[in-house]
């Protein structure tokens, strides 16, 4: 380690989801408890390039603490400038994606493919380290399927390149999201390595979390799409590891004050249009599991103005008491039809930035 970075990574953190986890969304997981947030995947093609949305994606990052941006590519030279941008603006950390399983960065070599040609990764690795003194993590899945493993070595070759710290999502690209994180890997990544790791994968609340850390020893966990529709998962996690208990369960009428401010802020960052647009996936996962939220939602998906969304949103909580709670809360399986990592508008936007090198 550059430094004595393990407090940083000894944390529960707000995992980089394209499409999801944009500065809006980080704000809200912030004022819910997040210790630390990580922004949505960008290119360090479009960043060296100087490429006008990729920049925009930065400049939206910047004042913003505490904040690690992550970065994919998979030029060395690339990483490196794109590296020293990033340390200028003054983020509190860099991570490099070496875990994203979408096809339309996986098909340019970026994401998970790096972790199939070790020697570009170490030059990778060894570039983005020399051009920062930021701490300095890789985020990557166990391996291509279960026949290619590869977390261990990958992780030899980062820590012998100098990162200070290793976040492992417990599946392989094969398994995408589905079936159940194999929490053993991470145990045994965590007997590997000197530097600090941070468990990912169905982390979904504080129970989840303290048994992640019982079963491998990990340093910090990272939540994703647990936080979906639920950025309490942090306050949540933070008070049973402290003290062994579950807060009670967020009623409707917190749900809507915060997913009002959410909208507010997002609609603030990106304008109306595109705002509420983007909203509408949100509004379904804080109201996951309430009767006849998908009429309202149907209703919802043909308003254009911020003003009405609010409206239908407050006018459809009336008819529930306040401190009302979901039949079920748990977070939904993301699909690649769905969103997250794999929602198609984003992963084309991330294919646009790469275009510039491609």
């Amino acid at each position: 380690m550059t430094r004595d970075t393990r407090a940083f990574y000894s944390t529960v953190m707000l995992a980089p989801i394209a499409g999801v986890t944009d500065r809006a969304a980080r704000t809200i997981a912030r004022e819910m408890g997040c210790p630390l947030a990580f922004s949505e995947l960008i290119s360090a093609t479009g960043i060296a390039m100087r490429n006008r949305k990729t920049l925009a994606m930065l400049d939206i990052c910047r004042n913003e603490h505490p904040l690690v941006i992550q970065i994919f590519g998979k030029n060395p030279l690339q990483m490196e400038e794109a590296a020293k941008l990033i340390t200028d603006i003054g983020p509190d950390g860099i991570d490099l994606n070496l875990g994203c399983p979408a096809k339309n960065v996986v098909n340019h070599g970026s994401g998970i493919a790096l972790t199939r040609d070790l020697a570009l990764l170490a030059e990778i690795i060894r570039k983005v380290r020399g051009a920062t003194s930021l701490p300095f993590s890789v985020k990557m899945r166990a391996g291509w399927n279960a026949e290619e493993l590869t977390f261990l070595e990958v992780a030899r070759i980062a820590q012998e390149e100098g990162v200070d710290g290793i976040i492992l999502h417990a599946r392989t690209r094969a398994m995408g999201f589905s079936g159940e994180a194999f929490r053993p890997w991470i145990g045994e990544l965590k007997s590997a390595v000197n530097v600090p790791v941070v468990g990912n994968g169905d982390v979904k609340d504080g129970l989840s979390a303290a048994r992640m850390i019982a079963e491998t020893g990990c340093d910090g966990v990272m939540v994703g799409r647990g936080s979906y529709g639920n950025p309490w998962i942090f306050r949540e996690i933070r008070h049973y590891l402290a003290g062994q208990e579950s807060l009670p369960p967020v009623g409707l009428a917190e749900r809507i004050e915060v997913l009002v401010r959410h909208i507010r802020l997002v609609v603030e960052e990106k304008g109306e249009a595109k705002g509420i647009h983007e909203m509408r996936k949100h509004v379904g996962w804080y109201l996951k599991g309430y009767p006849t939220v998908k009429e309202m939602r149907r209703v919802v998906n043909h308003l254009e103005k911020m003003d009405e969304v609010i409206i239908a949103l407050q006018n459809w909580a009336r008819d529930f008491p306040p401190d009302l709670t979901p039949i079920h809360a748990e977070t939904e399986a993301v699909s690649p039809e769905s969103h997250g990592i794999e929602d198609r508008e984003s992963i084309e936007k991330v294919s646009d930035f790469q275009q510039v090198q491609f």
